[in-house]
């Protein structure tokens, strides 16, 4: 699987820059909170095994609990607490029993069939409305006293991402999480990359990490599944360590924490390098992707390929021509341009995650999806999907001749 990122961006106080070589996000960092309208992070949800066959952040939670006295005196306004998320898929060492529980806490996902009874219902239903309960609810008119702050989701890919920290980019709060933390993991020389999910509203995302008012997705590959690797687990805690860190700070002292933040990135104009997905065009999906075809006898067989040049080269620019896929026939699929060009790959060499779909014909098939993400030029681009069968555009629409903008707070 493969998920396209957008050109590079940075984070600036209220809105995005672009321009026609590449895009930045200003850092947010001057001005966005004060002492005195601050809402502490206190409440603190770490959360392993949201796919059951991801062992890193099961390790890591598991060692959080053993060492829960050291983390409490270390980080005395964090009350953190830690959640195995679907223990019967990490039981059976799969990614979920019925389905994937990272996409079941949209309003839709967790009021749809409220009349039935729990054994006519998919594992990921229950379980979902369990954790909604706990972190939430979500969709409360009022946040509950107890609810979730912030939810850190942990999770592993087989894909060669290295260390992403995936955060809303309607959140300022967690932008400059992400730029703390990825600044502190950079001083202990480990890369870091910054994607920002298109859904700016929580409310309008449909991942576990959304049941909180905040949420944070640390991501680190390649690992196999149901295999737990020192290397990554030691990455895994260096991010969650630093962002523990920054929320303790937070608490202290935002002002304090904002020109720690002004002095790690002065140097470069307060400008954080990340990378934004695209829009995803189908429900519950949390970013743009490209679905490519099975082969006819056996739907869990791809008729196509990842190119060697993309593999294990995740956030690799791609442009309209250069080799994107590889046929049974050993021909080259060439990018086409669909989705804008240049544009970023990312999760281009991830084992393929087979989908569950419904088919009214034939009972259940089964598919792959590349995964992508666009990049903007000046105007805005609309774009569809690479659909099952073959490949299917609509034509880029413009919206604007002028810079687009949108509004990080």
């Amino acid at each position: 699987m493969a998920v396209l990122a957008f050109q590079r961006k940075q984070f600036i106080p209220s809105f995005i820059l672009v321009s026609a070589s590449f895009l930045l996000f200003l850092l947010p960092v001057i001005a966005i909170a004060t002492s005195n309208n601050v809402r502490p992070l206190e409440n603190i949800f770490v959360v392993g095994g949201t796919h059951g066959n991801e062992y890193t952040g099961v390790w890591v939670i598991k060692t959080l609990d053993r060492a829960k006295k050291q983390f409490d005196e270390r980080y005395p306004s964090l009350k953190i607490t830690t959640l195995l998320a679907n223990p019967e898929a990490h039981m059976q060492n799969k990614r979920f029993v019925d389905e994937d529980l990272n996409r079941k806490f949209s309003h839709e996902a967790l009021m749809k069939d409220l009349h039935l009874e729990d054994d006519d219902l998919p594992h990921e239903t229950i379980r979902a409305r369990e954790i909604d309960q706990l972190l939430g609810p979500k969709f409360a008119a009022m946040e509950d006293d107890n609810a979730a702050h912030v939810v850190v989701d942990l999770h592993s890919t087989t894909s060669n991402m290295g260390v992403t920290i995936i955060v809303a980019a309607g959140d300022p709060v967690m932008t400059r999480a992400a730029a703390y933390v990825r600044q502190k993991c950079e001083e202990a020389g480990e890369k870091v990359h910054c994607l920002l999910h298109t859904h700016e509203s929580r409310h309008a995302r449909p991942n576990l990490s959304s049941t909180a008012r905040h949420g944070f997705t640390i991501e680190v590959g390649p690992v196999p599944q149901g295999v737990v690797r020192h290397d990554a687990v030691e990455k895994t805690e260096r991010a969650l360590y630093a962002l523990l860190d920054y929320m303790q700070r937070y608490n202290d002292d935002v002002d304090a924490l904002d020109r720690t933040l002004k002095s790690m990135y002065e140097k470069r104009s307060f400008r954080v390098p990340c990378f934004k997905s695209a829009s995803a065009s189908r429900k519950q999906e949390m970013s743009g992707r490209i679905a490519w075809p099975s082969v006819p006898e056996n739907p869990n067989f791809p008729a196509l390929m990842v190119h060697k040049d993309l593999q294990d080269k995740d956030f690799q620019q791609v442009r309209t021509g250069e080799p994107l896929f590889v046929n049974l026939d050993g021909d080259i699929v060439p990018y086409d341009g669909s989705y804008g060009s240049p544009i970023y790959l990312i999760v281009s060499t991830r084992v393929v995650c087979w989908t569950q779909i419904a088919s009214s014909s034939s009972g259940t098939s089964r598919r792959s999806a590349l995964y992508v993400s666009l990049t903007f030029s000046c105007s805005q681009q609309f774009f569809s999907l690479l659909m099952r069968g073959g490949i299917t555009t609509r034509a880029a629409e413009q919206e604007s001749e002028s810079p687009s903008r949108w509004n990080l707070i």
